[in-house]
């Protein structure tokens, strides 16, 4: 990140957080981006809404964020957001132990967002933090926290206002959030708003996304930062279309537990996902070789039949056995007679 959109970003942060000193904002919102890019392709990148959209429709919230009192609260009595937006992560996850490293160094500078818990008395809902609201836990300290009365809505659009201009969720992480809101039953304008994108037919394309890999895939690959949409689709459709469906995800999901799997991050973990998807579609899908029964007595060979799983070829050799082959050949007819009697339930006839 250049200075200058370092500084513009403090700038919004701190029109966002009036009690918020702005140089220390933005240096605890950099401690949580994520090391490697996010939406590196294309067609993730349009994915991107800009800050200003949902600056625009968030003014009512921000207001009050301003004069909001910043709460320490018991971390313990923080639950779990309305609807996650990222995956599961542990806490030996570098990030989480840069950002561990960087509250006990300088202290939390960025409040965490909650509202009163709508069914647990004396607890608080989380909008967004997790991770600082776990920082403080691990720390054993208390965890700054503004304390609004938000309705579902509000608190999932300021989920996401937080995510999207840290730009820190990666596409499978909005697409299966987006489908998670779409089950929910939030609207598309609703929807958009939370994960950060302003064309609600793209809000489609990535729930269909999301819907054609199974979840536990999903989960077991992980965030994948680096792929973006357009390899996810690809892997989508592989799933969703190829000519073996249940080969395919059996494959992807014999993964797991291999050595090279468990050593390899989630951006690798889907390009082995993917291999394995393609090399299991193409196995499936190539024609085993025929099988060959020779025709023959004790004391000669007539010729073979070749037969496959679409096909039967009878082959006579008929330089070494040409009566033979005028045989075959002269009750053709016959043989179709026979066989079409049998198969109306009737008797064949022994005397054609």
């Amino acid at each position: 990140m250049t200075s200058s959109k370092a500084s513009t970003r403090a700038k919004k942060l701190a029109g966002m957080f009036g009690q918020v000193d702005p140089e220390a904002l933005a240096k605890q919102a950099a401690n949580e981006k994520s090391t490697e890019k996010s939406m590196t392709t294309a067609p993730t990148k349009a994915l991107q809404a800009s800050f200003a959209s949902i600056e625009k429709d968030n003014l009512s919230l921000r207001e009050e964020l301003k004069k909001s009192k910043v709460h320490e609260l018991d971390p313990d009595l923080v639950l779990a957001s309305l609807i996650p937006d990222r995956m599961e992560w542990t806490e030996d996850d570098p990030q989480f132990q840069s950002l561990v490293a960087s509250m006990e160094a300088s202290g939390q500078k960025l409040p965490i967002l909650v509202r009163p818990h709508p069914d647990v008395d004396g607890a608080y809902q989380l909008a967004y933090g997790a991770r600082r609201n776990k920082a403080a836990k691990v720390l054993g300290r208390k965890v700054r926290a503004f304390v609004e009365d938000l309705s579902d809505e509000q608190l999932i659009v300021a989920q996401g206002l937080e995510n999207n201009e840290r730009k820190n969720l990666s596409f499978i992480e909005q697409a299966m959030y987006a489908q998670a809101l779409t089950q929910a039953g939030y609207s598309r304008k609703v929807i958009a708003e939370s994960v950060g994108v302003g064309n609600e037919t793209i809000i489609s394309k990535m729930t269909a996304i999301a819907g054609q890999v199974p979840r536990d895939i999903c989960i077991s690959i992980g965030p994948a930062p680096k792929i973006g949409r357009t390899r996810w689709e690809a892997f989508g459709q592989l799933i969703e279309k190829g000519t073996r469906k249940a080969s395919i995800v059996e494959a992807v999901r014999g993964l797991p537990g291999h050595e090279i799997w468990t050593n390899a991050d989630s951006n690798k973990r889907f390009d082995l996902a993917m291999r394995a998807a393609e090399k299991a579609d193409k196995a499936r899908t190539a024609n085993p070789k025929p099988s060959k029964t020779p025709i023959q007595s004790t004391t000669r060979s007539y010729g073979n039949i070749e037969r496959s799983s679409i096909a039967m070829k009878i082959t006579i050799n008929v330089k070494s056995e040409p009566k033979f082959a005028n045989f075959v050949e002269e009750r053709i007819s016959a043989l179709i007679t026979e066989f079409e009697n049998l198969e109306r339930g009737g008797e064949s006839n022994e005397e054609v």
